[in-house]
């Protein structure tokens, strides 16, 4: 019985991990214990990245996180800015994304199901380098797996060429680390790390990302695989993220 529990473990496909958070132990937790039960268990889990941004809290919330990624990845590399930046923690976790499959994770959501690898990793071929669960921010319709937006070209006013082009973003997903990094190299720290993957923040991240796939994956009745809990936070503190030229912060009032 052992020796086969050993072998079955052997046979988990390798996993890296890539986690955005702030000082938020309460939210951190649930996040970490859902993808634990429902994701992590199901992979081997090799090179992890976090960036804890001293944002929403104080020391005491800082070696809070700290602890609770340590106790759960002890081989962690953690980065501990000094000054809290979404695009600069995107660009430094993403920089350092090992080759082979790798999670993006951030510190507000929960798996509603097991999220195993014959659901995800056959889905990461061909142009498509991201496979990201699905949730009720991204208004799916059921009608195509990927996520795209058009591209439009206007001659005096009039569109005389549109195209469809693939839609990345940074909710959490599984991505081509390669790929990751070549984005990575292209990002402009000072910008919303999704913001400018549409035109025109940023054409270079947006025109080398455009051919590639972005598939979505449903829970297995159709809807949602997981759910921001970040949400009822942020409103009960009257907080909304102002989004101008590209950039991005978080108000309250």
């Amino acid at each position: 019985m052992a020796r086969r529990m050993r072998e079955r473990q052997e046979k988990r496909p390798t996993l890296a991990l890539t986690l955005v958070c702030g000082r938020r132990p309460a939210l951190l937790q649930k996040t970490l214990a859902s993808f634990s039960e429902r994701v992590f268990r199901h992979f081997e889990i090799s090179d992890v990245y976090a960036n804890l941004d001293p944002f929403a809290g104080g020391p005491d919330e800082h070696a809070a996180c700290l602890r609770l990624i340590r106790d759960t990845f002890p081989q962690a590399r953690i980065f501990e800015p000094e000054t809290p930046s979404f695009g600069a923690a995107v660009q430094r976790l993403w920089s350092h994304a090992p080759d082979g499959t790798v999670l993006h994770l951030e510190d507000d959501w929960i798996a509603n199901e097991d999220i195993k690898p014959d659901r995800v990793l056959p889905l990461l071929s061909g142009r498509t380098r991201a496979v990201v669960p699905l949730s009720v921010e991204h208004k799916w319709n059921g009608k195509t797996p990927f996520k795209t937006h058009v591209i439009k070209t206007r001659l005096f006013g009039w569109t005389v060429w549109r195209r469809r082009a693939g839609t990345f973003g940074t909710s959490p997903r599984f991505i081509d680390g390669a790929f990751a990094r070549t984005c990575a190299g292209l990002m402009n720290p000072d910008l919303d790390p999704e913001k400018q993957m549409y035109l025109p923040h940023n054409r270079k991240l947006h025109d080398f990302m455009a051919p590639y796939g972005n598939r979505l994956l449903p829970a297995r009745d159709g809807g949602p695989l997981i759910t921001d809990i970040g949400r009822e936070w942020r409103d009960s503190r009257g907080m909304a993220k102002v989004v101008s030229g590209g950039r991005s912060e978080w108000v309250t009032g």
